[in-house]
Order: structure tokens, then sequence, then C-alpha cells
């Protein structure tokens, strides 16, 4: 297992990342001349700072005023726009502690602290697309529900929702083209001070700015609270008591509902979004008919009536996985070509990658400081150009 790697906080407006330092330059190199490098063009000054990794951003405002005040110039954001690429983070934190988050780069292996003290009390992040957050009250009742950059700490507040809930389930899409977002609530209605039922579901488009009511739930069915992955036009979540999948075509308006493979032997199963394809990660335990306990990972088939198996996690380090895990529960996160597996009750971290085919376990977070707590986490596109508005 590998171990986490050493890291120095450096604070800059609430992002810590990894230790730096300046080395000395002989001052009379020409290379460094203050009077050629003065005349540069401000948009092409603009254009380079744009192409630098996050961390070197947030270090470089500290050089002057106009460099710290970039973060909320409307050109340089449309250069970011123009050049940023693909970051495939993982946003993880404390159960039940919203105040800061840690970023988890898995290419580059690195851990950063992100301060999210300026959330309001009593709202829990449940959803994300395209660098953004969505949070929601804990108030029972009528939901208020934030969006919000948590690199820019740029924040809206959204219309209160139509329908008085409980614990609904949240889903959030960015139309990175159209530089829109919409919010999806639906299930655990309040039918009385001390009942809920999943009934009604609603959408909030930000380019139109209000809710509406779309089609109902199924009858009858058993959502898992907050936890919704989007792939190809559908938010999707797991439906319990038998395991199924539910699926919200988010242009028609409506429920359907989709077969889990195997749905009588799953145990822990996770939806997750992997290179815009819906998987299925889940422990299978299958002992009766002599078929190994195993982690296994399927995918939904474009008709969406079945299920292919994609991998199979090895026996060894499934046995491994589960002494680690102490056999509790996991939840897994997808971003681009990884699935990032975290522990309910354990720091470790297992980590798969669908394009080199391997499991690793990942770098401990070193901002968690006991070997008995767990993170949860959503997938991250770290986007300072990302508007809530």
């Amino acid at each position: 297992m590998e171990t986490g790697m050493s890291l120095l906080e450096v604070p800059y407006e609430g992002f810590y990342s990894s230790s730096f330092r300046f080395e000395q330059v002989d001052e009379e190199d020409a290379w460094l001349d203050e009077h050629l490098w003065s005349r540069l063009p401000e948009k092409l000054v603009e254009r380079v700072l744009a192409c630098l990794p996050l961390p070197s951003f947030f270090r470089m405002r500290l050089v002057c005023k106009r460099w710290y005040h970039l973060l909320f110039s409307d050109s340089f954001l449309e250069v970011c726009t123009q050049v940023s690429r693909p970051r495939p983070w993982f946003l993880l934190f404390k159960a039940g502690v919203w105040t800061e988050a840690f970023a988890f780069d898995p290419i580059a292996k690195a851990w950063h602290r992100i301060n999210l003290s300026f959330l309001p009390l009593r709202f829990n992040v449940v959803a994300s697309a395209g660098g953004l957050l969505c949070c929601i009250s804990e108030v029972a009742g009528c939901k208020t529900v934030l969006i919000c950059n948590p690199l820019t700490r740029a924040c809206v507040q959204l219309p209160f929702t139509l329908k008085e809930r409980f614990l609904p389930t949240v889903g959030l899409v960015m139309d990175k083209e159209a530089k829109a977002y919409k919010v999806m609530v639906g299930g655990d209605d309040l039918i009385s001070p001390f009942a809920v039922k999943n009934l009604t579901t609603e959408v909030y488009d930000s380019t139109c700015q209000f809710w509406r009511l779309t089609g109902p739930l199924p009858r009858l069915c058993n959502l898992e609270s907050g936890k919704t992955t989007f792939a190809n036009g559908c938010f999707y979540c797991m439906n319990y008591s038998p395991f199924s999948v539910l699926a919200y075509d988010l242009e028609q308006g409506g429920w359907s509902k989709i077969q889990a493979p195997m749905r009588r032997f799953l145990r822990t199963p996770n939806l997750v979004e992997c290179r815009g394809r819906l998987v299925l990660v889940a422990a299978v335990e299958k002992n009766k008919l002599n078929v190994p306990r195993s982690i296994r990972i399927w995918g939904l088939q474009q008709s969406k009536n079945g299920w292919v198996e994609l991998e199979r996690m090895p026996q060894g380090l499934y046995e491994e996985f589960m002494r680690v895990s102490r056999e509790k529960s996991f939840s897994c996160i997808g971003h681009g070509n990884h699935i990032l597996i975290t522990l309910s009750e354990s720091p470790e971290l297992l980590l798969y990658d669908f394009y080199e085919k391997v499991w690793r376990w990942s770098p401990r977070c070193p901002f968690v400081d006991t070997d008995k707590q767990g993170l949860q986490g959503l997938p991250f596109d770290p986007r300072l150009e990302a508007a809530v508005c």
C-alpha cells in the first residue's frame, strides 16, 4: 500500500497546496531584464498565466495587485475558458464536515486543501458539475439550494424549491457551451410533519431562473438520498428493495427503471460516470453457488436494456480490500478514466484506472490524521471560469 505524500500547507485565499521554493537567480541575467518583460502585451501575459497549473496560479497571485485581481477579471476568465484542459480531480470531505474539502489529483498524485468556510452552516454539498458545487439546506421544508465555485468563492442562492422535502435526491449538470446549468431535486416529499414519500420531481434551469415540476417518481420506489450520476442526458440513482437503477431523462422530464445485474447478490452498489458511460460498481456475495466473492464493474449498454461486465477486482486484492475496510460499506466516485473507492471507516483510497486496467492504492490524504475516519466525495473539475449565474 502506498503511503501518503508529505505536503506543506501554503495558504492562498483558502487554497492549500504542496510546498514550493524560489531559486536564487543572478539579477544581472539579461533574460530577466524588467524593461524587456514589462513590455509584453497584457493579453499575452494573461494567456500565459491562464495555462498555469492551479496551484501555481494561486501562488503567482501574490506577485502584484493586478495578478491578484485576475481572478475577478472577465477578460482573464474568458481566456481560461479557451485554454483550460480537463482536470479530473476528486473532491473529498470528512463525514458531515463541509467547511473544508480535500482535492485529489489522480494524475499528479497530489492533494490540495480548499477552505469552504464561506458556505452557511447547516448546508450539505450534494452534487458537482463543471467546476460548480450544489449545496442544499438540512432543514426540512421548501429547500434552499446554493450553487458555488469553491475556487473563486462565487456563490448564488436559488429560489426555494416548490415542494417541501426532507432529504431529497439532488443532481447537477452543466452545459459548458451555453454556460448554464440545471438542478434536479426529487423525492422525500413531506406529506406530513412526520412522514415522507417519493412523489415529485422539480428542475431548476439557470437560463430561465425558476423551478418547474416534471414527471412523478415511479410508485413504491426507494431512492438513495442525495446521490445521483449524470450520463448521456439522464440522471441515475440507485433504488433499493430489491436493487434497481432509476433513470431521469432530463429532456423528457420522466423516470424509468433499469434492472441491476445480479441484483439479489449485490452489496454496496455505486453508480458512477466514466468516459461518458454509466458504470455500476458493487461487491458480489454469491457463496451458495460457488462463485467467489468479488468487487465487479459493469457498464450500461447503449440500449439501456442490459449490462456488460467490464472488470473484476483480483482475488488477492479483494481479500486485502476487505481486511482494510473491515468489511464495512464503501463509496465510489467516477471521473474520466478513474474510479476512486473510499471506505467508511478508513482513510485508505483504492483507485482503478480504466485506461491502464490497473488497481492501485492511492496516497493517503495528508490532512486526515486518523486511521478510523473515512472520506466521502464527488468528482470535480477545477475551473476558475465556472460561473454561478
